[in-house]
């Protein structure tokens, strides 16, 4: 081949690199799970979820449970009895219906029923917390994956494109215009791409790994391949004011404190019946006995009513009352700490969302210089002006660039979800069909 000729080959294989129009990183391996599936599916098989329902149902029984003492308790009584006193013998078998009542005991009881309806509605209350959570989960990881499949498909990008330069650099070398070493260059770094990839690929397969359990598929090993792009959604903007004010309404972990704290006042005032009387009410019918004998009419009955004051019980009622009283205060304590924290938290992540929306719109312009940096390069390169260790420095940039967009989207998304988690919800995020994230040329 004549010089003029190879110098012609060059330019067609320069100029075929440079004209590839701007692409999406459509990701063509994506699959066909959309976010929507994947909350759905959570919803019925997440087994976090069922354990939360079933710890609700548990206390709703237990509250009913808590009713009982309220009520009269029913029951038989009876059997053989046998006495000796003092040489006289008795022996006969009672049977007789038996009736107790405790009409009041120093508001114990109801106290008690109290506490089981708190339980009850915190409980239920975690059941919806749980279900935003996993929610939250599934997003995290959709996202994280969509991350991972549209910077595997950019790192193919890479490799194809540096694939396409290493032609030209042997072109050159065997034009004699430069030495191996251009080619070398281009070389290393495709396995620094193909390095790259790998680890991509194994991040894809924990990822996947990690949603089969959310999604409590018992085949962890079939990977699932998820459909949809990393966009920009000004639709998602949150506002502080409405967000704090969901935070001190609906953070379940607020309102566990509160709980905490009306379950310690409720103890305290177990611990305060102590000081009070009790009344019981007991009626027995049938045919019944004493320690001495059976009496043998069928139709006997007792009805006694039973009071009972307190006087001194060794300080153990004084300092239970007491404890249950230190208890609150220590849980209010918790409580108000717990929500300066919870705020002073969702200002760090608003402060972090700005900063997020502020670095990408600096990335998108650095996208920008990044690409006309990389077509000069070329350029310049297949004319020598510049060498490999040049072009393999344009091109790495603009793929940084594009993975770096990328991950500050994701990043973007992931700090709403942590927003979202403050006031124990789930945003309807959606995934777009179309992506500004661009590959390699």
């Amino acid at each position: 081949m004549s010089q003029h000729l190879k110098f012609l080959h060059l330019i067609l294989i320069g100029c075929s690199i440079l004209s590839g129009n701007i692409a999406f990183a459509d990701h063509p391996n994506q699959g066909s799970l959309t976010l929507e599936q994947l909350l759905n599916e959570a919803a019925d098989q997440n087994l976090e979820i069922q354990e939360a329902q079933a710890q609700y149902k548990s206390s709703l029984l237990e509250k009913s449970s808590k009713s009982g003492p309220l009520m009269p308790q029913l029951s038989i009584e009876g059997g053989p009895i046998t006495t000796s006193f003092e040489s006289e013998k008795n022996s006969g078998t009672a049977l007789y219906g038996k009736a107790e009542w405790n009409i009041y005991r120093g508001g114990k009881d109801s106290s008690e029923l109290g506490k089981s309806k708190i339980v009850s509605e915190l409980e239920q209350k975690r059941l919806e917390a749980v279900k935003a959570k996993i929610s939250r989960e599934i997003s995290r990881v959709y996202f994280e994956l969509l991350f991972l499949l549209e910077s595997s498909d950019l790192k193919r990008k890479a490799i194809q494109m540096n694939q396409e330069q290493m032609k030209l650099g042997k072109l050159k070398k065997s034009s004699g215009f430069t030495s191996s070493a251009d080619v070398i260059e281009f070389e290393l770094r495709d396995a620094t791409l193909n390095s790259d990839l790998k680890m991509l690929t194994q991040e894809v397969s924990e990822k996947s790994r990690e949603l089969s359990v959310l999604l409590g598929r018992k085949d962890i090993a079939t990977p699932l391949v998820v459909k949809g792009h990393l966009t920009r959604d000004s639709s998602l903007d949150l506002n502080r004011s409405s967000i704090v004010a969901q935070i001190r309404d609906s953070n379940f972990e607020l309102a566990e404190a509160r709980a905490e704290i009306q379950l310690g006042e409720m103890d305290a005032r177990v611990a305060k019946s102590g000081f009070l009387p009790s009344v019981d009410l007991e009626a027995t019918y049938g045919k019944l006995a004493n320690e001495e004998r059976v009496f043998a009419g069928n139709d006997n009955y007792s009805v006694a009513l039973k009071v009972s004051v307190p006087l001194f019980s060794g300080l153990e009622t004084l300092n239970q009352t007491r404890s249950a009283r230190f208890k609150v205060v220590a849980k209010e304590a918790s409580a108000s700490k717990k929500n300066l924290s919870t705020l002073a938290e969702a200002d760090n992540l608003f402060s972090k969302l700005a900063t997020l929306n502020d670095r990408l719109n600096l990335e998108e312009k650095n996208l920008s210089k990044s690409e006309e940096y990389y077509k000069i390069t070329l350029g310049e390169y297949r004319r020598g002006v510049k060498n490999s260790p040049d072009m393999v420095g344009a091109s790495e940039r603009l793929v940084e660039a594009r993975i770096r967009n990328l991950e500050y989207r994701k990043d973007y998304y992931l700090t709403k979800l942590k927003i979202y988690e403050l006031v124990s919800s789930h945003p309807n995020l959606k995934s777009q069909s179309t992506s500004t994230a661009m590959t390699e040329k």
